[in-house]
Formats: structure tokens, sequence, C-alpha cells
């Protein structure tokens, strides 16, 4: 009976097969979200019985037909894209899922990192979160007052100078940790090196590794979520708990900073209920208001627009000088040709 059930790849392109795997997925209370691949199994009719995602090294949208449980098919599809996301050169597998499937992927090697009622967050290399949390605890420098900024900086601008500038002046020590995911324009040694680079001025910070745990907006699943808002309060409540539980600990801080987003409501709404979650932990978030320029905040998307163009005399307005000369090194129209260029520019962060 296992052989009837083969495993296939989709195209994202295939509109028929992916709108199949949105009413398996609404059948069982999901729905579709940002994905890089997909993978199906069908029964003898080629209805799509059982599928699963990733989106970089982040399983999405595991959905088994109820009618069919009890086949080992989510053991087998879960096999099945770990190898894919292994092939694509990550060490490390990520799944936000809701409850029912918690002792399916515990069953594989993955371990909870953070848990409600709602959601698990999980990973299959737990020793590689504890090495972090090791290598935190050994780059922590003993001061009263320290401070934690996390930063994607896609690029470092302006902004997130003005952000720096006001942590050191309110703090004895800041530690910068930049936000390790790919997706984005720039990869994360590049945005690393214009962290380092932008703040060599001050004297009382220190840029750290990057974080693979603190998650982004656009790396939070809303697939099994039933609405925006819920989208929020649950990557605000996983964002606050792994900071507080662990990287606070483990560099002994009780401040965050963060800038605020005039333009965003829905950075608003983050930033409103983080602070709660802190002030219920005794912890503080720090909103500073954004830099401006012509009335305008500095944002990092707008500098993304200027580089892909090679309008760089615009762009000197909004970096600082660092990371001016940095991508005026870098040759903007190769990045032009990147995969899905539209979306890595428009990114609100």
């Amino acid at each position: 009976m296992d052989n009837i059930w083969q495993i296939h790849d989709i195209k994202l392109t295939d509109k028929l097969i992916l709108s199949k795997v949105g009413e398996l997925l609404k059948s069982v209370n999901l729905k579709q979200d940002i994905i890089d691949e997909c993978a199906v199994i069908y029964d003898e009719n080629e209805n799509v019985i059982a599928t699963v995602s990733r989106y970089l090294n982040t399983l999405k949208c595991l959905a088994i037909n109820p009618n069919y449980q009890g086949n080992n098919l989510a053991n087998k599809l879960v096999t099945y894209m770990i190898q894919k996301i292994y092939q694509q050169g990550w060490n490390e597998v990520f799944v936000f899922t809701k409850p029912d499937y918690f002792r399916v992927f515990q069953q594989l090697g993955f371990d909870i990192i953070y848990q409600n009622n709602n959601f698990a967050f999980l990973t299959n290399r737990y020793d590689l979160f504890k090495n972090y949390l090791d290598y935190l605890a050994k780059e922590k420098i003993n001061h009263h007052h320290a401070s934690v900024i996390v930063m994607n900086a896609n690029p470092f601008t302006k902004g997130h100078w003005h952000l720096v500038q006001q942590a050191s002046l309110q703090s004895d020590f800041v530690y910068i940790i930049p936000v390790k995911e790919q997706g984005s324009l720039f990869s994360y040694q590049e945005r690393k090196k214009m962290i380092e680079l932008g703040v060599q001025e001050f004297k009382n910070v220190k840029v750290l590794e990057g974080s693979n745990y603190l998650v982004s907006k656009n790396v939070f699943p809303a697939y099994f979520l039933p609405s925006p808002l819920a989208v929020i309060r649950e990557q605000t409540s996983l964002d606050a708990h792994i900071f507080v539980d662990y990287i606070a600990k483990a560099l002994q801080v009780t401040t965050r900073f963060v800038g605020d987003e005039p333009y965003s409501a829905t950075t608003n709404e983050y930033n409103k209920m983080m602070t709660a979650v802190f002030a219920a932990n005794h912890f503080n978030l720090v909103i500073i208001p954004r830099l401006t320029f012509n009335n305008h905040a500095i944002s990092a998307t707008t500098a993304r627009k200027l580089f892909i163009t090679g309008e760089f005399e615009q762009l000197q307005t909004i970096v600082p000088w660092s990371t001016f000369n940095f991508l005026k090194k870098l040759d903007y129209l190769s990045y032009q040709k990147m995969p899905n260029i539209k979306a890595l520019i428009d990114k609100d962060y």
C-alpha cells in the first residue's frame, strides 16, 4: 500500500494544483502562505490528499486529509521536505505548527523552542540553539545597564544609525544582533558588514553573530492563524518570549531598543503588544522615533529601490557614508537579476 503514496513536487505556477492544495488546507482550517516549494500526495483519482511546503528552511502548510490519517503520510512528507531543505545547503530545519502535529515532528527529532496553546516553534537542531546561547553568554560584557538591538539592516540606513546612537547614549553597553534570515536583498554577510562599518564610532556597541531564532515577519507563518491580528499577536508572543527567556538571560540584559514605524499600522501594533509582554516580564522596550529626511521617515525599502536602480546620488542622503561606500562597490545591475527581485525590494524591513 505504501507504494501508492508517491510524493510529487508541484510547480508554483500550476494554478490548478495549487487550488487543490488550497482546498485541502481550507478543509483542515489552514490557508496558503508564502512558500518556495510544495509537495503533494495524490489518491488514485488524483485528488490532493496530503501536502507540505517550505519557505527557506522553514516547513509550512502540512495538511493531511482526515480520511487518510494513519497512513504515515505526514511522516513521509516531512522527511521528504527536510531532505529538500538540506539539498539547498541549510543545516537546520524549523517548523511552526498547530498542536495537532506536535507529536509528528517530535518523533522526527524536532524539539520545541517555544509553544503556547495555539502553535509551537520547533527545530531539528536544538544543539545549534544551545550553541548560540552559549556563544552569547561568552560574549557578555558585565555592565549595569546593557541593552540589545535586533536589526535586519537591509541595508544599514541613517535611521539604523540613529537608533544605535540613541541606544548608545541611553545604555552602558549595546549588543546588536543581526537577523540571520537569508530572505533579504542583501545577504547576511553583507548586512552584518554594513552594520559593523556603520557603528565603528560607538565605543560601547558590539555587533554579535546573527540569530536564526528571532523570527522576522516574513518568515513567521500565517497559514494556521485566523486573522492578520492573530498573526501579529502570535509573532509578538514568539519574539518576546524567545528574547526574554533565552537571549536576554544569556546576555544578562533587560532592555531592547526598536524603531517606531509611522507608516505601518502592523508594526505599531506589534510594538504595542511587545511593550505589554515585556512589561509583564519586568523588561523594557524602548521605542525610538524614526529619523526623517524631507519630512519622510527614512526607510530601508526606499534605500533598496534607489540602490537597485543605481540612483546613488539620492541614496547617499539616507544612508551613512560607510553604507554608501560599501554599496557603491557592489554591482547593482547583478542584483536586478535576482529571483523575486520585486518582493525582495518591497519587503517592509
